[in-house]
């Protein structure tokens, strides 16, 4: 798709077109860029004796139709077409500096799925005269303003999830996805895990939108259908209540892996409690995404090695 740069009395200047796979990321973590790769076809002018000198190229970016968020930097062209003439694919890239703001924004628009990203985009033009020749220089004309064009269009990018996520976002050092295949849990003969198999999709999708301490939340979440309350000595002649992973895993698995699993489950229930409580500190991405891995690898193992009818206390 084309979007046309038309000057004054509607006579288009440059024809302008988004490069196949022309949005990309590049940086690094402390200076994230999207690049924005297009193609130009300028026209000079219709009257003889003058020319359109192409300036400079500005964009400004909006997610999903959405308010602007960023800027380009300008890019300058330095192009001069004389009139009758043109040139055909002028490639130009814009540079649009992000910030992990910004870019978790459009994580959080997108939702789950593809990137659309409009560009609002300003060519400046001079358009010039011919008022003297100099033969045999290097260039014969000397040219003269006759006119400053400041000419606008637009131009839309639907990036597919995939695109964004494995060669956009880790281009700008934000992100990078690892795909976690869960087991397929019978759900119609074990009720307790299908609570866990909904906390963990909940958390994939709330981790994908940059809600870090709600992901590891839903973590917490997944894990509980595996523990029960009992009493322990509290070392003074009482009882206490201590959180343990069911007994009933201990007969399916046997003593060891059963104090293995207990073990894992209970340190990483600690870790993704945090979040339910107003007073500790949050969650970056990395912390997000190892929780999300490690809790996730814990229930399909315990889906693995469960019996057709779920263990219970």
């Amino acid at each position: 798709m084309s979007e046309y740069f038309t000057v004054d009395g509607g006579l288009i200047a440059a024809e302008g077109r988004l490069h196949p796979g022309g949005v990309y990321g590049t940086g690094r973590a402390e200076l994230p860029m999207l690049i924005v790769s297009l193609d130009f076809l300028l026209h000079g002018p219709r009257q003889s004796g003058r020319c359109y000198d192409f300036r400079e190229l500005r964009c400004r970016l909006s997610p999903f139709d959405t308010a602007h968020i960023a800027a380009s930097l300008p890019t300058y062209l330095r192009e001069r077409v004389t009139s009758g003439k043109e040139v055909n694919g002028r490639s130009v890239q814009l540079e649009i500096p992000m910030d992990r703001t910004r870019l978790a924004l459009i994580n959080r628009l997108r939702n789950g799925g593809d990137v659309t990203l409009r560009f609002d985009l300003e060519l400046l033009v001079d358009e010039l005269v011919e008022v003297a020749r100099v033969p045999d220089t290097l260039r014969p004309s000397v040219w003269g303003l006759v006119e400053r064009h400041h000419t606008q269009g637009k131009l839309t990018a639907t990036i597919p999830r995939s695109t964004w996520l494995e060669q956009v976002l880790p281009g700008t050092e934000f992100a990078k996805v690892h795909i976690v295949e869960l087991p397929a849990i019978p759900i119609d003969t074990c009720s307790d895990l299908k609570v866990s198999f909904d906390a963990l999709q909940q958390a994939v999708k709330l981790e994908g939108m940059d809600f870090h301490n709600e992901a590891v939340a839903q973590c917490r979440i997944a894990l509980e259908p595996f523990f029960e309350t009992v009493q322990v000595p509290d070392g003074s002649g009482g009882t206490k209540p201590r959180r343990v992973l069911k007994a009933a895993w201990q007969t399916r698995l046997g003593q060891r892996t059963y104090d293995w699993l207990s073990g894992s489950f209970l340190a990483v229930n600690q870790a993704t409690n945090q979040p339910h409580h107003p007073s500790s500190s949050g969650f970056d991405q990395m912390e997000a995404q190892m929780l999300l891995m490690i809790t996730t690898a814990l229930v399909s193992y315990a889906v693995k090695t469960q019996p057709s009818t779920p263990p219970s206390s």
